[in-house]
Order: structure tokens, then C-alpha cells, then sequence
């Protein structure tokens, strides 16, 4: 759920051209390459079309102390911040069922009232939800409590190095609860954690701050006006119709002998953790899962009516932002409706959290999309990052080497 920001910048443009075996030759022999290398523990690639799938493979271990356990397309982790893609179709999906619209104000639809403390009188809507412009933002002290140990009086901080032994001590302590207790507190004046630093100094539709708590807030909207919880929404409309069988919210809901280990940057496998604010980066699924998703979406984005209406997603993965709300007026970089929209042609969205990266990205200009997971922490991690990079750069390569068979 944290923003990975200028490093996936490298990642989703840079490309590299090779000449020597056929692409698929080479493009195996670069990622067998970097997976002997020391700094991954497993992870999974995928390459696309719409209507067919290019290439797809595991590397490395869904679980490094037992080698038998190899990462498959089929394993299964947390996917961070692509979860918050399937926030926005349900929302969109809510708005065809004529729940309520996209500038409907929230404090129509909660059961309790969010006021931006330094603008009372502004309206926060469902559009402000969706385009993090709500000025609701993720203060740490409030924000760190929505993770939650599975088994906290297991886990010894002082094994791990010096940041991560930090983070899991904020943690810890913290307990499971109801995502609405958890939104209400934080978003209420007098409630366990709420905090006037829980907002922007901007005002409701005036700048994108990215969200993870506005992203929550709007899943629970679409628990309030369905009355079905974010869970069953999903899996009716989303799941069961794309045929991710091996995806679920919560490791309850999943096949946990399918469920990767997730590493620190000395590869140590962390302790497993769940999210309060499950819909912002909760999502527990596959690489073969997360392809076929996005199959699906962009389908129906160039006009097929499978999960939403075309109109409905096209919407939803158009540019939604001005210059001046983004800073310093930079409209390359854009967002829909929790849709990344970058340089006009690409679209997706990435995760990242303990342990995890995941990498979600359509190119409209070549007609193609990649995924890419890994079971292993890569934020301020830099041998990590960089071979993360290098997947991507011979992801990227092979892609444009089809391309240029096809004219």
C-alpha cells in the first residue's frame, strides 16, 4: 500500500534491445539470470495481449527454507496497491446499479460524518474518493495502525534489520477490528485515532495526495449503499465473472498451501499480516489471476460489456485530473478512478508493502500488458530494486521485440 513513486519510473518506460536468440529465448535466459542472482527470493512474469498470453513463468522460491516450494504464476501472496483497481470497479459497478454517482457527498451514504477539519463547510464526494483528492491523507501514526500481526507474540523483532525490527514493534500491539470502527476512528473528531494531521492542507477536489484511508473509505461506501460486505461484492461481481478461483481478502478465504512466504531485504521471511484497510492493498491472488483480470478489464475498456459497461470503464481509466491538481501542475503522470493513467498510454497500477511488489500495466500504444510479483521486500532495498528493474527492462525489451515482428 505504500507509493512506490519515482521507482517504478524506470520500470514502466525503459526499454532495451537485444539481437541475439528469438525473443522468448532471450527473454528466459535473462530472467533464469537474474533469478540465480542473490536479492529475490521467488516471483512470477506474465506478458500479454488481450486475447492471448505471450509468456508467462515462475522463478525463484515460494518458500526459501523449503526449496520444494518453487514460485509458480499459480502461487499465491498480497498484492499491495493494484488491489485498489477493484475499488474502483465495484465503485463503478455501485454507480450502474444506481446506488449513488460519482459526486454524491460521503456524509450522504456514512453512517457517521468526515469533515476536513480546515474546511468544514466543503463536501467531500465520491469523486474525491476516487481520485485521491478527498484531503483525507495517511498519517503514519494513525495509518500504521491497520496492520495487524496473525501472530504477534510469535514474532522477535530484534531478528530482523534495523527498519523492519521498527516497523513490526509500531505494529505488534495492534488488534483485529471492523474496517467501519477503524474509519470512524480515525476520521471523527474525539475517536481513537483521529487527528487534525489525518487531513491535507488542501481543500476536497483541490490536490491529488495519494490515500490509502480514502481508498478504504470508499469500499466501505459500497458496503453501506449494497448492504453486502467489499468481500462478496468482489467475488459476485468481479471475481467469479473473471475466474480468479484462487482469490480472495483474507488468508481464510484463500488456499494458504498455495501462499508464497514474503522475505525482508536480507530474506527472512516476515512474519503474516493482515490490513484493516483490506480493500486499499489486502487482495490475496496469482499472477495467472491478476493477467486474466486484466484481460478482462481492458476488454471491456475497448468495448466488450463483461464486468462493467464500456462506458463505465472507460471512464474509469481516463485521465480524471487538471494540472492544478497535481503538483507542480505535472499532467504526464495522471490518475482515473483508482486507475494509474501514465503518459497517456499506460494502464495500470503497482503494490508495494513488507515483503511485496507488484508490478500491473496495459501499453494501449503496442497493445500488450505484463505483471510482475515478487514474494520479496524491495522499498529501500536497492539490490532488490534493481533487479526488480532488470526484469522489467527485459519484460519491456521482449514486448517491443514482438512488436517489431508483427510490421
Amino acid at each position: 500500500m505504500k507509493q512506490l513513486g519515482t521507482i517504478l519510473l524506470l520500470f514502466i518506460t525503459v526499454v532495451q534491445h537485444s539481437k541475439a536468440q528469438t525473443p522468448e529465448v532471450l527473454l528466459r535466459q535473462q530472467l533464469d539470470s537474474i533469478s540465480r542472482q542473490t536479492g529475490l527470493a521467488g516471483f512470477g512474469v506474465a506478458v500479454f495481449s488481450t486475447d492471448s498470453l505471450y509468456f508467462e513463468n515462475g522463478y525463484g522460491y515460494a518458500d526459501l527454507e523449503n526449496k520444494k516450494k518453487t514460485y509458480t504464476t499459480n502461487t499465491i501472496q498480497n498484492i499491495g496497491s493494484i488491489s485498489k483497481t477493484f475499488i474502483g470497479v465495484a465503485l463503478m459497478k455501485t454507480i450502474e446499479m444506481g446506488k449513488f454517482n460519482l459526486d454524491t457527498p460521503i456524509n450522504d451514504i456514512l453512517p457517521f460524518r468526515v469533515v476536513h477539519p480546515k474546511y468544514p463547510e466543503a463536501v467531500i464526494s465520491v469523486r474525491h474518493l476516487a481520485t485521491h483528492t478527498s484531503g483525507i491523507v495517511d498519517f503514519e501514526k494513525g495509518y500504521d495502525r491497520s496492520y495487524v500481526l496473525e501472530n504477534p507474540s510469535s514474532v522477535v523483532p530484534e531478528n530482523y534489520e534495523k527498519d523492519m525490527e521498527k516497523y513490526l514493534n509500531k505494529v505488534r500491539s495492534n488488534g483485529k477490528m471492523p474496517l467501519k470502527k477503524y474509519l470512524k476512528g480515525y476520521l471523527v473528531p474525539g475517536e481513537e485515532f483521529y487527528s487534525k494531521k489525518n487531513f491535507s492542507k488542501f481543500a476536497p477536489g483541490k490536490r491529488y495526495v495519494y490515500s490509502n484511508i480514502a481508498s478504504a473509505l470508499a469500499a466501505y461506501c459500497i458496503e453501506v449503499v449494497t448492504g453486502k460486505s467489499f468481500p462478496e461484492f468482489t467475488q459476485e461481481h468481479i471475481f467469479k465473472k473473471v475466474g480468479m478461483h484462487d482469490t480472495g481478502w483474507s488468508y481464510d478465504s484463500i488456499d494458504q498451501t498455495a501462499h508464497a512466504k514474503t522475505y525482508s531485504n536480507d530474506l527472512k521471511a516476515l512474519p503474516k499480516y493482515s490490513l484493516v484497510t483490506y480493500p486499499d492493498g489486502g487482495l490475496r491472488t496469482s499472477v495467472a489471476s491478476i493477467t486474466r483480470y486484466l484481460q478482462t478489464m481492458v476488454r471491456c475498456y475497448q468495448g466488450e460489456d463483461i464486468i462493467l459497461k464500456p462506458e463505465s470503464c472507460q471512464e474509469m481509466m481516463k485521465a480524471q485530473l487538471a494540472p492544478s491538481q497535481l503538483e507542480d501542475g505535472e499532467d504526464t503522470d495522471n490518475y482515473g478512478f483508482f486507475w494509474e493513467y501514465n503518459r497517456e498510454t499506460i494502464i495500470g497500477h503497482n503494490g508495494g508493502d513488507p515483503g511485496i511488489l507488484t508490478l500491473m500495466y496495459y501499453y494501449k500504444d503496442i497493445e500488450m500488458g505484463a505483471v510482475f510479483f515478487t514474494n520479496t521486500n524491495v522499498i529501500d532495498n536497492p539490490v532488490a530494486s534493481k533487479q526488480v528493474q532488470a526484469c522489467w527492462n527485459a519484460i519491456r525489451s521482449y514486448m517491443k521485440q514482438l512488436v517489431d515482428q508483427k510490421v
